[in-house]
C-alpha cells in the first residue's frame, strides 16, 4: 500500500511517501506551501516509488496548529488526494508529530509557536516505552501562562521568536531548539490513528478564530 503525508503549519512544509519499508521524503522551499508546490513533490516521490496518483491507499496530515494559510492549503489538499485515490485520511495534530519525531524515552518536551497578537501555542508531551504521551494538550496561552507552565528542564521546541514573545530567561533560553514538523514524522505517527470518517471531517487546528485584517486608509 502506498501511504502519502503532508506537513504546511510552518513555513518549511514538506511532504513524504512509503511503500513497504521505503520511505521518501521532500523538504519544499520555504513558503512553498502551494497546491502547485505539494502535488508536483509528492508526484516526484511517488515515481521513485514507482507508484501512481491513483495507488494510493492511505493519506495523512498535519493539521497544526501553525500557520493559517498553510494548514488551509494542506488540508484541502490531503482532503482532494483522499478523495482522488479514494483513500481513508488520517489528521495528525503537528506538534505531536514533532513530539514524536524528537522526544526521546522518558523525555519532556514544550513546543512553543508564536500565535500571535502577544499569545503562543503551547504544548507538553511526553515518551514513555516508546508511545507518545499528550500531557498538556495544545492550547492558545499568554506569555505569564507559558512560564507558569514550563518544567523545570524540559526541552523546549520552538525558536528565539518563540522565546522572545514568552519573555524566557536565558536559562530557558538554553533550552530552545528549532526542529519543524516534518511529513515524514506525520505519517510514522498516522500509522497509530484511526481515519476519519470522512475527509471532510478533517480540518485544521486553528485554536483560535482568524482575525482578518483591516486595511488602514
Amino acid at each position: 500500500m502506498i501511504e502519502v503525508a503532508l506537513e504546511t503549519s510552518t513555513r518549511e512544509p514538506s511532504v513524504a511517501a512509503r511503500a513497504g519499508d521505503r520511505l521518501v521524503e521532500a523538504r519544499l522551499d520555504k513558503d512553498g506551501a502551494h497546491a502547485s508546490d505539494l502535488l508536483p513533490a509528492l508526484e516526484r516521490l511517488l515515481g521513485e516509488l514507482g507508484a501512481r496518483p491513483r495507488d494510493i491507499g492511505r493519506v495523512a496530515v498535519g493539521v497544526g496548529p501553525g500557520s493559517y494559510t498553510g494548514l488551509r492549503v494542506g488540508v484541502a489538499t490531503a482532503q482532494g488526494l483522499a478523495r482522488g485515490a479514494g483513500a481513508p485520511l488520517v489528521g495528525v495534530p503537528s506538534g505531536e508529530a514533532l513530539a514524536h519525531a524528537e522526544c526521546a524515552d522518558d523525555e519532556e518536551v514544550v513546543r512553543l509557536l508564536d500565535a500571535r497578537s502577544g499569545e503562543l501555542y503551547y504544548a507538553r508531551y511526553a515518551k514513555r516505552r516508546g508511545v507518545l504521551v499528550v500531557v498538556d494538550a495544545a492550547r492558545v496561552a499568554s506569555p505569564e501562562e507559558v512560564r507558569a507552565l514550563l518544567p523545570a528542564g524540559a526541552r523546549i521546541l520552538g525558536d528565539a521568536g518563540c522565546a522572545d514573545a514568552a519573555g524566557l530567561d536565558d536559562a530557558a533560553r538554553a533550552r530552545v531548539t528549532t526542529p519543524v514538523p516534518a511529513a515524514a514524522a506525520v505519517l510514522e505517527l498516522a500509522a497509530t490513528r484511526e481515519p476519519a470518517a470522512a475527509p471532510e471531517q478533517v480540518l485544521p487546528l486553528y485554536l483560535r478564530p482568524f482575525a482578518a485584517k483591516t486595511r488602514k486608509r
